[in-house]
């Protein structure tokens, strides 16, 4: 898939993904959740816990991407100096 089309995608999905989110309320419990993506006990049980867990795991998986780039070309995006 060439990266535009895999970029519009992704896009869209942020916009249905969006839409989902300013209609409900965020103590909204779940309706469904895939039974193994997380063990029983740990399932997030509402809009909110969703929202948090897939900014976490977007900010660790960029994160990773960030180091990999980093490992390529050398360069690197924020330098904190004295």
């Amino acid at each position: 898939m060439p990266a535009a089309s895999a970029f519009d995608l992704y896009r869209q999905e942020i916009g249905l993904a969006n839409a989902i989110i300013v209609a409900t309320p965020l103590d909204t419990p779940l309706a469904r959740w895939p039974e193994d993506h997380f063990p029983a006990d740990s399932r997030p049980q509402d809009l909110r816990e969703v929202v948090l867990h897939v900014l976490a795991e977007t900010a660790c998986h960029a994160g990773h991407l960030d180091a990999a780039r980093e490992l390529i070309d050398g360069r690197t995006w924020l330098i904190l100096t004295d």
